[in-house]
């Protein structure tokens, strides 16, 4: 199977540019038109300003002058934004793009998501969308672009009219990568106690392989005039391990043998030898 098999693509729906121009009237009128026209009114019944006439032509340039000019500006950019907006449900990530004015790509993988919110507000229920949140594990911030500095998941995917689609194209994805492979089933250590024994019988074969190798560790490190705590500590592990291979009671691995040999200034097998 193709990549492009693998993969669903997906748009906002223009509603979601409707709405959120709806939700700008609203917000221009409550906050900032009310006022002034109340302030305005508030002047002119006290007589600051004489004129009604005056009245109007200041209401005229202080609210519907800044509303058409706000109103423009939010058809553009709702639009802008809803065009510039995309997201692909990948076989191993989910891909989000979004910006106006600064583009940004977040890319999910899917090990990282941890639950799938839908939610659907007073003005979704308006405009018959609906909001998909991807919630991953340890991360969040200001996602979709067009939310004014919200904070959200890092999986923000708005104006959605069917958001049942992507939430089964995830859940698909997660269901795949969250089941054990066949033939697996037997390694996985259930319950904890057996873990555990699985754990020492493993630390135990490991010693036990020492009884097979002979080292000149301590041949080569009383010769370079060094205590087993300075070679401990050049080597970063703590001073029993260093007694412990010197004992010949377990193998290194081969990057602590490296380092040994290193600081000894030899090589590795004038260190150890079989039995």
């Amino acid at each position: 199977m193709s990549r492009r098999d693998q993969k669903y693509k997906g748009t906002i729906s223009r509603n979601y540019a409707k709405k959120q121009i709806f939700k700008t009237i609203i917000s221009y009128f409550v906050f900032y038109a009310s006022w002034m026209i109340l302030t305005f009114w508030f002047l002119y019944f006290f007589e600051e300003i004489p004129l009604f006439d005056w009245f109007l032509w200041i209401l005229v340039y202080s609210v519907v002058i800044p509303f058409i000019v706000v109103l423009l500006f939010a058809i553009w950019y709702s639009y802008r934004f809803v065009r510039m907006f995309s997201f692909e449900v990948l076989e191993s990530d989910l891909v989000i793009q979004h910006g106006v004015f600064n583009r940004v790509r977040a890319t999910i993988p899917h090990s990282r998501i941890q639950n799938i919110n839908i939610t659907n507000g007073v003005f979704d229920r308006m405009f018959k969308t609906y909001t998909v949140k991807v919630e991953t594990a340890g991360a969040s911030g200001a996602a979709g672009g067009g939310g004014g500095g919200k904070i959200r998941p890092e999986g923000y995917i708005p104006g959605l009219l069917n958001p049942n689609v992507i939430e089964e194209k995830i859940k698909d994805r997660l269901t795949k990568y969250s089941t054990i492979p066949s033939g697996l089933e037997d390694k996985i250590f259930k319950p904890e106690e057996i873990a555990f024994d699985n754990f020492i019988s493993y630390i135990l074969s490991k010693m036990r392989e020492g009884e097979y190798l002979k080292t000149t560790i301590k041949e080569k490190r009383e010769n370079a005039n060094m205590t087993a705590a300075v070679l401990s500590e050049k080597v970063g592990v703590p001073i029993q391990t260093i007694n412990y291979l010197e004992e010949g009671r377990y193998n290194p691995s081969l990057a602590l043998a490296f380092k040994i040999a290193e600081v000894l200034k030899c090589k590795v097998e004038d260190l150890f030898k079989l039995a």
